[in-house]
């Protein structure tokens, strides 16, 4: 190794150590030269990972760059090198560990502000600052607001009760993301609610009631008398398990339609609020992220191409036995799409700072390791 001071070939190794996580190995060498010594670090070898930037363009990953930008937030701050050191490398073991060739400039964006969030909220506001581009000192004041906040909800309970963690997945329809949620919500102990059944049930008892989405005291009173609950995996209305009469498109589409109703919308955020305030849970819907609980430690937007949502539709239907046709079935997704998109109430849309993750030429192992990767509950304890 030459040595960057006097350009001396002969150095030697003082001490070798593995970083906590085991991905990098630090050495502290010595110049035989000019006696002076320096700080090596070894990883593996990967694959060149692809960064894309806002306008397009692609350049390599480059720890470098990120390592620069956290030191220039953490400048003056009460922040060692060690711990420097230490974010960079999980934040490139979160890059390369998300499943994907390539991420976007804004995810790797996110896991520096998720990490300086963490280690010294000072350095988060300037690297914020920057990041999000603030134009005013009322942006800066209305970030602060929001550490406050995070910090009080943190030490509410300062005893043994620890902060329930909420993951919010949102989508258009066929993305997925019922399944992936279950998965992710099934490794991390989570419970997982699905806040699609719910609307689902609402469909099917108005249309088994015969009440139209348009006679509003009607489905106020319907609501008043409706009970939705999850057990074991199965969704169960006023009692009775439905769970097998919920998944056809006819209820699909009436789910879509009583989604546009602010009465239904307004009882059941009001159940899923309740039931996240409770517990570690996994959510996906239409607007988790950007109305059920906006304040979620992880928020995610799972898509897929409209074409490969009908696809998995159609295999799924013509598995369960029943008469379908592909072209029909890639009308109804696009028909949903417009109408989640475009209804007063609550419409379907990414949040600001969520991750999106297209899910069109992934494995559902692959989509679910791209959302773990990006989820660190241990800062959350």
């Amino acid at each position: 190794m030459k040595c960057p001071y006097c350009g001396g070939l002969e150095t030697r190794v003082l001490d070798s150590r593995q970083t906590e996580d085991g991905y990098v190995v630090r050495r502290r060498r010595a110049c035989d030269s000019c006696g002076r010594r320096f700080t090596t670090y070894e990883t593996a070898e990967v694959s060149m990972m692809m960064v894309v930037k806002k306008d397009g363009r692609r350049e390599a990953f480059d720890r470098t760059k990120v390592k620069n930008g956290i030191v220039r937030a953490c400048e003056k701050r009460p922040v060692s090198m060690d711990q420097i050191d230490q974010v960079v490398n999980s934040i490139e073991q979160s890059v390369y560990s998300s499943g994907e060739k390539e991420v976007t400039s804004g995810f790797v964006g996110e896991l520096v502000m998720n990490a300086l969030r963490d280690l010294d909220q000072v350095a988060y506001i300037r690297f914020a600052s920057v990041y999000h581009e603030f134009a005013d000192v009322e942006k800066f004041a209305e970030e602060i607001d929001k550490l406050r906040q995070n910090s009080k909800e943190e030490h509410l309970d300062s005893g043994d009760a620890p902060r329930t963690v909420r993951i919010a997945i949102d989508g258009p329809s066929g993305a997925g993301k019922s399944t992936i949620a279950k998965k992710v919500a099934s490794r991390l102990g989570f419970d997982y609610i699905d806040t699609g059944a719910m609307y689902r049930a609402v469909g099917y008892k108005m249309r088994k009631e015969g009440i139209s989405p348009d006679d509003s005291k009607a489905v106020h009173a319907l609501l008043e008398h409706t009970e939705i609950d999850f057990r074991n995996g199965r969704v169960f209305l006023d009692g009775e398990d439905i769970s097998d009469r919920i998944r056809t498109p006819e209820i699909s589409k009436a789910a879509s339609e009583c989604a546009e109703i602010p009465e239904v919308r307004t009882k059941l955020v009001e159940i899923q609020q309740e039931i996240g305030r409770s517990k570690n849970a996994v959510m996906d819907g239409r607007d988790i992220a950007t109305r059920v609980f906006p304040d979620a430690q992880y928020k995610f937007f799972l898509t897929a191409s409209p074409e490969e949502r009908a696809s998995r539709r159609y295999r799924e239907q013509k598995e369960k036995g029943l008469d379908c046709n592909y072209e029909e079935v890639l009308r109804d997704v696009r028909e949903r799409d417009y109408r989640d998109m475009h209804r007063k109430t609550d419409p379907l849309r990414k949040a600001k700072d969520a991750v999106e993750i297209d899910s069109t030429n992934l494995s559902e192992e692959e989509t679910v390791g791209a959302i773990l990767s990006r989820i660190h509950i241990q800062k959350e304890k």
